[in-house]
């Protein structure tokens, strides 16, 4: 299993891995689902701050940045460790005909001080252990004006334990921290944060599997609608995308 600091930032330093990223993880329908999910949430946490400045950490092949660029009064600051990817964020960029200011650097050294409205990250925080996370809300925090907001997303222990109890061996190749609402709420207290709201994403993950196994391979349209509606349908989430301010 790749895990600590070093393990995952190297994993991302490699160009097959960042060329291939979207299209291993979000192409397919359920992938694609969370995806859309994700940038729905972004889109309203933006609609609803109007931040005028917003940082991006570990945007990866700017999967979401592309998603919520137009809907920024200027562009984003993006800071990723992996040079692979920000050659791939900047090409997906121009493609859409946007921008971003890109740094590489150090999500735990961040370069910034009470400059952003809004931060926010995904498939970072939760690949660290308690510690690091920790380590990484107070970076953030330092880098937010007060009542700044994080948005990022973290792992349900309830419901992923018992998905990953069932899976494959080495199916799971990095590690996640699996948290509680109450567990992430004290970390995130620790880290200088407070939790504003925890947004729900794959409801009902064992039924989405299902439909992804049996229905994608031979209708990708098909398993899309029943993901949808299932999805729709609420349950306990696999997954939440969080909403905080800098307390």
């Amino acid at each position: 299993m790749i895990e600590g600091v070093a393990e995952i930032r190297d994993a991302y330093r490699d160009d097959g891995v960042a060329s291939t990223y979207i299209d291993q993880r979000f192409r397919q329908p359920l992938g694609a689902l969370l995806h859309q999910r994700q940038a729905a949430v972004l889109r309203h946490v933006i609609a609803d701050c109007r931040p005028d400045s917003v940082l991006e950490i570990a945007p990866g092949p700017a999967r979401l940045t592309i998603e919520i660029v137009s809907s920024l009064r200027k562009p984003p600051v993006v800071i990723d460790a992996s040079p692979q990817m920000l050659a791939q964020a900047k090409h997906r960029l121009a493609e859409h005909g946007a921008s971003a200011a890109m740094i590489e650097g150090d999500a735990f050294r961040l370069p910034f001080r009470s400059a952003f409205d809004l931060v926010y990250t995904f498939r970072l925080i939760r690949h660290f252990d308690e510690e690091d996370r920790i380590r990484l809300y107070r970076q953030i925090a330092s880098t937010l004006r007060p009542g700044g907001l994080l948005v990022f997303d973290a792992v349900n222990d309830i419901v992923s334990r018992r998905v990953r109890a069932r899976a494959a061996a080495h199916e799971y190749q990095h590690y996640d921290a699996l948290v509680t609402p109450d567990g992430l709420a004290k970390e995130l207290s620790q880290g200088g944060f407070a939790i504003r709201a925890l947004v729900g994403v794959q409801h009902r993950y064992p039924l989405l599997q299902k439909v992804q196994t049996l229905i994608a391979p031979r209708s990708p349209s098909v398993a899309r609608g029943m993901l949808e509606v299932i999805d729709r349908s609420g349950g306990e989430p696999l997954e939440w995308v969080v909403v905080c301010h800098r307390a």
